[in-house]
């Protein structure tokens, strides 16, 4: 044995006992008296990935390449470097190197396969893992990190079956409990969801990523007490978490805890305050305070940020609605529009903003494709018919009106204003029934008790029609919190 290959097995040695920088010491000294030996470039860049230096590991994977560009382990090892540290084109390219060398390469194929699945290369990357599958079928790695491809397609079905293949392989693959339990939060099982999420929390011991999805699946279904004590566990355990501050405000906004919503969302931005939904968040809970001038501002922040937020061009146009400024509003809603197609909202309250600034046709292009997308949306329904009711068209307004209440019979400002519709047509009797189920929902409500006052004159009915005057006028000199129809 060499001199150099003495110091090449002590390093060896050295790194099999976990002892990284005595066994670079080895690997130096053996390059230094053999710098042809490719295998002493390879084993040294396994030290250096060990101890985290990507670029050096890369630089002697390199190497060896270049000393011997046919052993496939080079190129693996490399491109598992180009992987840790994002850099998933160059990882694909040295793995197809691999697979050119040794096309039965199972490993490989998984590698790469995670590589295209980095850079949204769904396709290939389902090829690669169906591949690898008929080399090394019971493979639970392979299941898993194709799941993951479906799960990223929002084919949770399909993810869950992956998922589910890779625990009968290894029935304690916590990542594969952990995401199937996600799937099943997103197709709304909650009892599924929290099943697999107890297990992978008794499998790994309360880890706080996964407290921190349970949380999610029970804020997702309204449990807000079981989801915020699910994040309040989850930051005991990893504080740094900002996920878990902004979904934690998220319940708290829920259950108008505005101050402990507020004082999450605030810790969440100054640990990260480039987020521009962290300000959309914020923003909304200023909206809901009437606080619009803070409202307002971070909604401005938040877009700066990230042009991306449909939800924060569209709570912006409600503030400008509100202002009055009909053309910036109708600007912020049809950027809503461009980025979320079906977002039904967005139409309405556009179409709103139409009406408001007399453009018939352009609202009623919106109430109709609101229509479109949602048509059991009542309040695009009640929309529509005061729009028909502006306009004069008495029986549409009236049909529309009718469609709304029996959508949501409850809707106080759909039966307010078909009892106008009523009036107009001078069927009274059916105006006050509207105009009193009205106030029965909206006590508060002036404009109802003032048409139903008008209503009772018709009828004759002069006491309760002075009643009712009277009553509106006490309303509107101590106005009260009623039910609108402006866009919220």
């Amino acid at each position: 044995m060499s001199k150099a290959e003495r110091h090449y097995d002590r390093a060896n040695r050295l790194f099999e006992k976990g002892r990284f920088r005595d066994a670079l010491r080895e690997f130096n000294i053996a390059i230094q008296l053999e710098p042809q030996d490719p295998d002493y470039f390879n084993d040294r860049g396994l030290v250096w990935d060990k101890l985290g230096v990507s670029e050096r590991a890369i630089e002697d994977f390199t190497n060896a390449i270049d000393l011997n560009p046919t052993a496939s382990a080079y190129f693996f090892n490399r491109a598992r470097v180009f992987t840790l540290i994002g850099e998933p084109e160059r990882a694909a390219d040295d793995l197809t190197e691999v697979l050119h060398l040794d096309p039965f390469d199972s490993e490989a194929l998984l590698l790469r396969g995670g590589a295209y699945s980095d850079q949204q290369k769904w396709t290939e990357a389902l090829e690669d893992y169906e591949q690898a599958l008929d080399l090394a079928p019971d493979n639970p790695d392979l299941f898993y990190d194709r799941g993951l491809v479906w799960e990223a397609q929002q084919d949770y079905q399909k993810a869950i079956e992956d998922f589910t293949r890779a625990l009968d392989l290894d029935p304690e693959y916590v990542p594969a409990v952990m995401d199937r339990g996600n799937c099943w939060d997103e197709l709304g099982e909650l009892e599924n969801a929290l099943e697999d999420y107890n297990r992978a929390l008794e499998l790994s011991e309360n880890d706080p990523l996964i407290l921190f999805n349970r949380g999610l699946a029970y804020l997702n279904s309204g449990k807000l007490d079981e989801a915020i004590a699910d994040f309040d566990e989850s930051l005991e355990r990893e504080p740094d978490n900002r996920r878990a501050f902004s979904s934690r405000g998220d319940a708290w906004l829920r259950k108008g805890e505005h101050d402990k919503a507020l004082a999450d969302y605030n810790t969440a931005i100054d640990m990260d305050p480039d987020e521009g939904d962290l300000f959309y968040r914020r923003g909304n809970v200023f909206d809901e305070l009437s606080q619009t001038d803070k409202a307002l501002a971070d909604y401005d922040m938040a877009l700066q940020l990230d042009k991306t937020l449909a939800g924060a061009w569209h709570n912006r146009g409600n503030i400008r609605f509100e202002k009055g400024e009909f053309d910036k509003a109708c600007d912020d809603y049809s950027q809503a529009i461009q980025l979320e197609p079906s977002m039904v909202i967005a139409y309405r309250n556009r179409g709103d903003t139409w009406r408001a600034m007399k453009r018939h046709d352009l609202a009623l292009l919106d109430f109709n494709r609101a229509l479109e997308i949602d048509p059991d949306n009542h309040e695009a329904y009640n929309g529509r018919a005061g729009l028909y009711l502006d306009t004069g068209d008495l029986p549409r307004a009236l049909a529309d009106y009718d469609v709304a209440v029996r959508l949501d019979p409850k809707c106080p400002v759909c039966l307010r204003a078909r009892g106008e519709v009523h009036w107009r047509l001078g069927d009274h009797n059916s105006a006050v029934t509207d105009f009193t189920a009205a106030i029965e929902l909206n006590p508060t409500d002036a404009d109802a008790f003032a048409m139903r006052s008008e209503a009772y004159l018709q009828l004759g009915k002069e006491k309760l029609a002075e009643s009712d005057r009277r009553k509106a006028l006490e309303l509107r000199a101590s106005p009260r919190e009623g039910v609108g129809a402006d866009p919220s």
